[in-house]
């Protein structure tokens, strides 16, 4: 019997004392530590439920289709302030998502036209190389050389040996090739010409900003035309000159002309502004005499002054006084 109690008593040990304790603490310590802090992270960081927020929504009522200052009229901070924390909290997850919305259009916008941009350079730039390219390969066909070797397209037939001679056939095929090359040519020196008047067109538009304005490309364009139908005809350059010395000068005039009525207004403030002050008081001493001083003094000795310099106004004076004695 003593040997099968002993292990019993051994065997019961461990599973009432080890066993249950080891066990149901870490599941415990599981459950109340990492689920609520799971929670808490990453609620504000993952999007609300569409289906939850419209449901919230709905709960507000008819929402118009465009703001309306109507719907602010009756709110002020004390309305604000009062509302219960989950409203609150509603308004600031839709303000902060308003936000989030603009600031991410606006970050497209920039990069959108950041990328125009970028092309419209790469365009000017390409635009500038076939130019140049156009440029130089007129300037090889305009070479000497090659303007001889095309004057063999205009020789006459009269001019040429016999047609069934080595020295004939050979310049009859001298004279179709250089027709031929003639006729490739032509286009691209053309094209070249063009080419080469609108780069400098944009670079005389670039150095002055004045040729952006419709009005004043206008006048320029018109002031060509005009000098050109009368026979004397002016460049581009001469054109712009004339044209913006002429509306400097007429600026200036303009900026004459309202300085000349401002000062005629301000003299016919002051005027005014003596007739009533002498009409309203009588006293033949105008009040901005003593007001705004007289002379380089003010007060009295301003008003003494202004009576001897003006006899008039002390015989008015000097009558007054009579008059009241």
């Amino acid at each position: 019997m003593n040997e099968v109690d002993t292990p019993a008593v051994e065997v019961a040990e461990p599973e009432t004392v080890e066993a249950p304790e080891a066990a149901p603490a870490p599941e415990v310590v599981a459950e109340v530590e990492t689920e609520p802090t799971a929670e808490v992270v990453a609620e504000p960081q993952t999007s609300v439920d569409p289906n939850k927020l419209s449901a919230l929504l709905d709960e507000l009522g008819e929402i118009p289709d465009k703001p309306s200052e109507a719907l602010l009229e009756n709110i002020n901070e004390r309305s604000i302030k009062n509302l219960p924390a989950s409203v609150k909290g509603l308004f600031k997850h839709l303000v902060a998502a308003e936000r989030h919305r603009v600031s991410q259009r606006e970050a497209e916008l920039e990069k959108r036209a950041a990328e125009i941009e970028k092309r419209f350079d790469e365009i000017k730039e390409q635009n500038r190389t076939v130019i140049r390219n156009r440029a130089q390969l007129n300037k090889v066909l305009l070479d000497p050389k090659f303007q001889e070797y095309l004057k063999a397209a205009e020789m006459p037939e009269e001019e040429m040996k016999d047609p069934l001679s080595p020295e004939g056939l050979e310049q009859r095929i001298k004279k179709e090739v250089a027709q031929r090359m003639k006729e490739f040519q032509q286009p691209i020196t053309d094209s070249a010409r063009k080419a080469q008047q609108l780069a400098r067109y944009q670079d005389f538009v670039a150095d002055n900003p004045e040729m952006l304005d419709t009005d004043f490309k206008t006048e320029v364009r018109d002031l060509m035309k005009i000098r050109r139908d009368s026979g004397t005809p002016v460049t581009l350059e001469d054109a712009h000159a004339l044209v913006k010395g002429k509306r400097i000068q007429a600026e200036q005039e303009k900026n004459r002309v309202r300085d000349r009525l401002k000062r005629n207004e301000s003299n016919r403030n002051i005027s005014r502004t003596t007739v009533s002050s002498v009409k309203d008081s009588g006293d033949p001493v105008p009040k901005w005499v003593t007001e705004k001083g007289y002379n380089g003094v003010r007060g009295q000795s301003a008003r003494i002054q202004y009576l001897r310099d003006n006899p008039a106004a002390l015989k008015k004076l000097r009558a007054q006084q009579k008059q009241r004695r």
